[in-house]
């Protein structure tokens, strides 16, 4: 068995979210799930978005297509303009090789 460790920390990462002139933050997790040999990779991700006036928010978002769903989310104020900078992220890191897709 081999005891070296996978390393994940290429599987998440924080990037600034502006809007209406307010700057926060999105965390942006890729999901795993458990399989008998390790993790794999979901297709879906974790986002942590801290809008400061807003407040925080969770979801899921997955592609669907050449879409991106937004999932598991009561907050209605998360919009394309808060979304477009986060799956383009997504997409450039997967490009380069840095994300599961």
């Amino acid at each position: 068995m081999d005891n070296q460790l996978i390393d994940y920390t290429d599987q998440g990462f924080t990037i600034p979210i502006i809007k209406d002139e307010v700057k926060g933050y999105a965390s942006v997790h890729a999901v795993h799930y458990r399989e008998s040999d390790g993790l794999d990779f979901a297709g879906s991700y974790f986002v942590y978005l801290l809008h400061p006036i807003k407040g925080s928010a969770n979801f899921i978002i997955e592609p669907s297509g050449d879409v991106w769903e937004k999932i598991d989310s009561s907050a209605s104020w998360i919009d394309e303009e808060i979304l477009t900078p986060i799956t383009e992220e997504i997409e450039i890191r997967r490009i380069k090789g840095q994300l599961r897709l």
